[in-house]
Formats: structure tokens, C-alpha cells, sequence
């Protein structure tokens, strides 16, 4: 029992010296890339500078590190997103009981206010169609703020609205640097996308196959007349009785018509099938293919023509 207990307190010491060493490496980290951002930001390269302190933040977040990255944020003219940070601090300091930079974080939120610029999205209940979504750039709006004041920061900025069924609707807005602006985006009702011809489409086909099937079952009825045509002359068919022996000539005749007839009608079927088969029409409304069908039919024989692109 001693040796259990004494081997479970030893990989329990084990996993806080793993998750220890993993903290020490996610500190160094961060702290590399914090003073990668000091050296950039002393020397002007503001963007840059502002990329490492995102980074540092991103492997420890870390109060001092946010307080930075909002003010790179501020430099950069990115207001919005400079205001958003010293939120962020003004929360953490607050939560580790650190006055000194809660207050500083909050004198920085408050000076940046009246800088901001800011979007409000108008979305008339006509608009309001199942499963709208409504997006800032990369961020999704929540229905629960349509109608709100959204803090953004200035240069280009895209908005798009999009619902299952519609066509989504584009829009960017040039937001300018100056201080206090507040634009209205006022989104449209969405057109609705047209239905896919799907049950056109299935129902096209299945007739044509239909079609067609009956079709062949002619032109091979047609085979099989005019091969019963060819032997009503033949006496030896009469004697094996194969055939009921009559008027030979009107007996020949009779099989020859049928044959015509169904050979000249199977092919037309066929070809009304092949074309129903082929002419369905697709989901997007759009007829690719074209096919002309032409049947003759004569007393000596039928004809059957097609003519297409695919």
C-alpha cells in the first residue's frame, strides 16, 4: 500500500512538473515575441510591432502584454480595436487585483471614446428572412446587436449578409479617420434563390426511359415480323407448322406492314425517349443540350433520324 501511495504521489508531482515546464516554455515564448514588439515599436515599425505583441498574447495572456498591444493599437490608428484591448486589460487587472492598471486601462477607454468611429446595422423586419447572418469582415454580427452602435476601425470594411435559399448581398464601407462618425448599414431583403428543377429533372428521365423501353420492345417486335415475313413463303416453315400456311402472298404482306409499322414506331419512341432522357432539365435552369428527331415512315421500309449537340 506504501509503495502504491508513494508511486501515485510521485506521477502526480511527475504532471506538475510536465504542465510547469510547458508554462515556463509558453512564458518564454511570449516574453521573446514581447520584446520583439518593444525593439519595433522604438523603431517606428508600428505594424510590425503590433503583429509581435499579438503573437506574445497569444501564447500568454498576459496584462502588461495587452496594455502594450493596445497602444500599438492606438499608434497604428486602428482606434476601435486599441479601445477593445483596454477593455480586455481594464477586465484582467480587475480580476488580479491590480488597481494601478485597471485605472490606467480605464483612463485609456475613456479617452479613446470619442475617437471612436462606429456602424449600426438597420435590419427592417422585412429583411429578417429564416437564418439571416449578418457579418463584420471575418465576425458575425449577433441579432441582438442589429441596432446597436458597433465600434470599428477606419479603412475598408466589409459587410456581408447571407440566408440558406437567397442570395447573399455584398457591401464594403470606406470608413474615414475622422473622429466620431457613425454610419448606417441598412441591409435589404435578400432575393430569394430559384428552386432547382430536381423533380423536373427525375420525372424527365424516368418518362424517358419508360419511353425508350417501349420503344426498343417495337423495333424488336419489328425484327421479329419481318423475319416471320421473309419465311411465310417458305414451305418447309409450313410443314414444321411454324407458321399457319395461307395465302402466301397476303400472309408476307400482312408481316411485312408489321414489321414496318412497328419498326417505324418503336424508333420513334425510342428517339422521344433519348430525347426526354437527355433534354431533362438541369438544376440551374440552364438547357445544354439540343436533339431534333425526325421519323419517316414508307411502304417499303422506315427511317429514323437524329440530329444533336452535347
Amino acid at each position: 500500500m506504501k509503495h502504491l501511495l508513494a508511486g501515485s504521489f510521485c506521477s502526480a508531482l511527475c504532471a506538475i512538473a510536465v504542465s510547469a515546464a510547458a508554462d515556463d516554455t509558453h512564458s518564454a515564448h511570449a516574453d521573446a515575441l514581447f520584446r520583439q514588439g518593444q525593439a519595433l515599436l522604438s523603431q517606428g515599425k508600428i505594424d510590425a510591432a503590433c503583429a509581435k505583441f499579438e503573437a506574445s498574447e497569444t501564447w500568454e495572456n498576459g496584462l502588461g502584454t495587452l496594455l502594450h498591444l493596445g497602444d500599438c493599437y492606438e499608434r497604428a490608428g486602428r482606434s476601435a480595436s486599441a479601445w477593445h484591448t483596454f477593455l480586455e486589460a481594464e477586465a484582467v487587472a480587475q480580476a488580479k487585483k491590480d488597481p494601478d492598471r485597471e485605472q490606467v486601462a480605464a483612463e485609456r477607454v475613456a479617452a479613446l471614446e470619442p475617437k471612436l468611429s462606429r456602424v449600426v446595422f438597420v435590419v427592417p423586419p422585412t429583411s429578417r428572412v429564416p437564418g439571416l447572418a449578418v457579418q463584420l469582415g471575418t465576425n458575425t454580427i449577433p441579432a441582438s446587436s442589429w441596432g446597436m452602435i458597433i465600434p470599428v476601425d477606419a479603412g475598408t470594411q466589409r459587410v456581408s449578409v447571407s440566408a440558406k435559399g437567397h442570395r447573399p448581398w455584398l457591401t464594403d464601407v470606406e470608413v474615414s479617420r475622422s473622429e466620431g462618425r457613425e454610419y448606417r448599414i441598412v441591409v435589404p431583403t435578400l432575393e430569394p434563390m430559384p428552386e432547382p428543377n430536381t423533380n423536373r429533372r427525375t420525372a424527365f428521365r424516368t418518362a424517358g426511359i419508360v419511353t425508350g423501353s417501349v420503344g426498343l420492345a417495337g423495333i424488336g417486335a419489328g425484327a421479329v415480323f419481318g423475319a416471320l415475313s421473309k419465311n411465310a413463303d417458305d414451305a418447309s416453315t409450313c410443314a414444321r407448322g411454324v407458321i399457319q400456311c395461307g395465302s402466301k402472298s397476303n400472309t408476307a404482306s400482312a408481316y411485312s406492314e408489321a414489321s414496318t409499322v412497328s419498326l417505324a414506331v418503336g424508333g420513334a419512341l425510342l428517339a422521344t425517349g433519348v430525347t426526354l432522357f437527355v433534354l431533362a432539365p438541369n438544376p440551374d435552369n440552364q438547357e445544354k443540350h439540343a436533339l431534333r428527331v425526325a421519323a419517316r415512315v414508307a411502304t417499303n421500309g422506315g427511317r429514323l433520324q437524329l440530329e444533336g449537340a452535347w
